[in-house]
């Protein structure tokens, strides 16, 4: 592109936006950016373990954030959209709403009724639509805007999940030369599946305007390298390089994980106590955590059935166990969850009608929206943690059960083997989760097993946790986007720097 190019693209990207702060007075477009890293996600303001490890991350190495700020307003087409800056203590955030369109039509529809279902292979689900395509785009542009407004030319732009695939594109339309990587926390599907989207290919022609695209598993990288072999003209250079459509694009597998520091301080918390000692009070021994998303690929229906085999086979569980449902209200954004939600509730009902007695009901459904640290308590309660969905990107819950256990008095994690965690949870027993004979099995395996196995696991499964940490995550995504080789061994702290203002089942 040329310089006349870019000169003339720029100032028409940012004089769309309206930038306020603490003290309601813009800063330069120098004195309100961090040099460095710019990390650019969907929703700020969801209190998730996703949304703490970007926190974990930023504090660590200092950078800006850019996110929708998770509200609506109404923006004429000849208004400024508002852009809220707030400095952390070190690194900054820019978010801003999207119009009531977008967050329907782009991100509740497009996103979630469209892309979820065909990137968690259940296209036959997917609903799209010209109006929430054309959302989708706008919420892409909008985020560009906002990063070309305050991206310097030594930021490195990282941009997170399938929200925003579209975001790269309109960063190179509008000249910035940056280095930008985008990651992808959703498992790529196979064979031409990702083709039952109307608009793949400005997909993915928007896609290769990045110059690392990283995944969570190897599968999910071979699956996108071998449908894009079969699409695109596509050379295969040095390593991890690929020469498609004149640019070179470098893959990675860089599994996501999660920061040891925040699972400490949710452990820590009273909260978390509390709650630890309701559950242990209240709730029967043999407590079986069940959580995830109101979603498709969940299958709770699986999980339900696998506590009846396991009633059955064994009736010294009688009274004695319950499969604890979390199903917060904050999932509810997830494809069909209002369906979901009803089904999941009367398969509970009758269920407990069937099994349950005066005093004791097999299976709990919780709704309530916990907090963090309160979920953390529920975690230290649980004996074992069934964490078995269909088809999942990673597995952020497995993670953080486990890095919230007693050493001395660990609990047992059953993962589904369809689940990207799979591949480096050395110490999980796997499981189909389809065969809920073999959910059943392993649930009696884990309540029976001896402490000193537990701990023999727990720490198999604890040295993962470190080797796959969050800090190391980023740190081989980023490296890899500045072409720098990731040394060996643990990440070391720095000081940050600061902007210039602010079998069936096996183990």
């Amino acid at each position: 592109m040329s310089s006349l190019l870019q000169f003339l693209i720029r100032p028409q990207l940012s004089s769309c936006w309206s930038l306020s702060n603490a003290t309601d007075e813009p800063l330069s477009h120098k004195e309100n950016t961090m040099s460095g890293l710019i990390l650019v996600s969907h929703n700020h303001s969801q209190r998730s373990t996703l949304t703490a490890i970007y926190e974990g991350i930023l504090a660590h190495q200092g950078g800006l954030w850019v996110s929708w700020d998770g509200q609506t307003a109404v923006l004429p087409s000849d208004t400024a959209r508002p852009l809220s800056s707030q400095q952390k203590d070190h690194y900054e955030t820019l978010t801003f709403p999207l119009t009531p369109g977008e967050a329907n039509e782009g991100y509740h529809n497009y996103v979630h009724k469209g892309l979820w279902p065909v990137f968690h292979q259940r296209p036959d689900l997917a609903r799209f639509s010209a109006d929430g395509y054309r959302e989708y785009k706008n919420i892409n542009e909008a985020y560009a805007r906002a990063i070309c407004e305050h991206a310097l030319p030594e930021d490195r732009i990282w941009i997170q999940d399938y929200h925003l695939l579209g975001c790269a594109r309109y960063l190179r339309e509008a000249g910035l030369t940056n280095p930008v990587g985008f990651f992808l926390h959703q498992p790529f599907p196979s064979g031409k599946m990702f083709e039952a989207i109307p608009d793949w290919r400005w997909l993915t022609e928007s896609l290769l305007c990045c110059d690392v695209i990283g995944f969570q598993t190897v599968q999910d990288m071979n699956n996108f390298i071998v449908w894009l072999e079969s699409e695109f003209r596509t050379e295969r250079l040095a390593g991890d390089s690929f020469r498609v459509q004149g640019r070179i694009v470098r893959l990675g597998v860089f599994p996501v994980g999660i920061d040891l520091d925040d699972a400490r301080c949710l452990r820590d918390s009273n909260s978390c106590a509390f709650m630890e000692m309701q559950c242990r009070e209240n709730l029967p021994e043999n407590t079986v955590l069940s959580g995830g998303h109101l979603d498709d690929s969940a299958g709770l229906p699986y999980r339900i059935s696998a506590v009846e085999v396991l009633l059955r086979k064994h009736a010294v569980y009688q009274k004695n166990i319950t499969l604890l449902q979390l199903a917060p209200p904050s999932a509810g954004y997830a494809h069909r969850a209002p369906e979901i939600s009803h089904t999941l509730e009367t398969l509970c009902g009758e269920f407990n009608g069937v099994h349950g007695m005066m005093n004791w009901y097999p299976v709990n459904c919780l709704t309530h929206a916990y907090s963090r640290e309160e979920q953390a308590g529920i975690y230290r309660a649980s004996r074992v943690a069934l964490v078995t969905p269909l088809m999942a990107g990673m597995s952020l819950m497995a993670k953080m059960y486990v890095a919230l256990q007693d050493p001395d008095n660990p609990g047992v994690l059953i993962l589904s083997q369809f689940a990207g965690a799979a591949e480096q949870m050395d110490g999980a027993i796997i499981v189909n989760p389809y065969d809920p004979d073999a959910m059943a099995d392993a649930i009696h395996s884990a309540l029976l097993m001896p402490v000193r196995e537990r701990r023999h696991l727990h720490a198999r499964l604890m040295k993962g946790l470190h080797l796959h940490s969050s800090h190391r995550w980023s740190q081989a995504f980023l490296s890899m986007l500045s072409d720098q080789p990731v040394m060996p061994g643990p990440v070391v702290a720095t000081a940050p720097s600061l902007r210039l203002n602010s079998s069936r089942a096996r183990y």
